[in-house]
């Protein structure tokens, strides 16, 4: 996570935790919220994964407090599951719940492609590609570290020429349910360069004006990582089903050793 910007020589080091602009615009406790929020969807944590208050405020250079309170807001929101005043953990949400957040998340991202279709221009495209092909060339060296916030990054810069502020919030909603469990996806080479080939063909659609081109290429990029995550909750799902199963066996055999001990 990158810091936050507005460290201050009288603060030693550590964030004010008063409100940052004149007439309280912004505190700090809502810059931690937008960082922390922001890292949730570009997959920083993988779901289940526990965040600590203490390490929080450690990092961003502040006391507990606006950790604390941004924690909350997050919890309110169910972004996040708070655990008493200590700690709070990134939800595990269920497959089912994944695949909703999923169609959703299709519908929203057509729609601002769509939007952005009509209003982005051949400069913003440019640097789109541009942005593109120097990530292609680390991929092809492994490097693979932080491509979930680069590709969110740059769809979300599309996303943003379209020009509507609500449709962005209701995919960023989306994005910080999705992202968590998508971890594994975007730090594995063999999903990331195959998902890297579809962004790029939207981009390269949007160019030659072939809109219809630029959504197949989204759809197939949001369809390659639901299927690739669905697979792993699937690999997941039967080795809990077989440890209930034998749980379910040694509860029955106690109970059969007992009644033969009763008789």
């Amino acid at each position: 996570m990158d810091g936050l910007e507005i460290k201050t020589a009288e603060s030693s080091g550590h964030m004010n935790d008063k409100k940052l602009t004149e007439g309280g615009k912004e505190t700090i406790a809502d810059q931690i919220y937008n960082s922390i929020r922001r890292d949730l969807m570009e997959c920083r944590w993988p779901a289940g994964h526990m965040l600590k208050i203490r390490n929080l405020a450690a990092e961003f250079g502040v006391s507990p407090m606006p950790v604390r309170l941004a924690l909350k807001r997050l919890g309110d929101e169910g972004v996040l599951t708070v655990k008493e005043n200590h700690s709070a953990r990134v939800p595990v949400i269920s497959q089912r719940r994944f695949s909703e957040f999923y169609e959703v998340t299709v519908r929203l991202e057509t729609l601002a492609l769509e939007r952005a279709y009509s209003r982005i221009t051949p400069q913003q495209l440019t640097s789109l590609i541009d942005k593109a092909e120097a990530l292609r060339l680390e991929l092809e060296k492994g490097r693979t570290v932080g491509y979930a916030q680069r590709f969110n990054s740059m769809l979300m810069e599309l996303y943003r020429s379209g020009g509507s502020s609500a449709l962005i919030e209701m995919i960023e909603y989306a994005w910080v349910h999705v992202a968590p469990p998508s971890n594994v996806i975007f730090e594995a080479p063999v999903f990331v360069s195959k998902i890297h080939v579809h962004l790029v063909e939207i981009f390269q659609a949007m160019r030659r004006r072939d809109l219809d081109a630029a959504v197949t290429a989204l759809v197939a990029a949001l369809s390659f990582a639901e299927r690739a995550i669905n697979l792993l909750m699937d690999m997941e799902r039967p080795s809990s089903s077989l440890r209930g199963r034998k749980q379910g066996r040694r509860k029955a055999e106690a109970s059969d050793a007992a009644s033969r001990s009763d008789a």
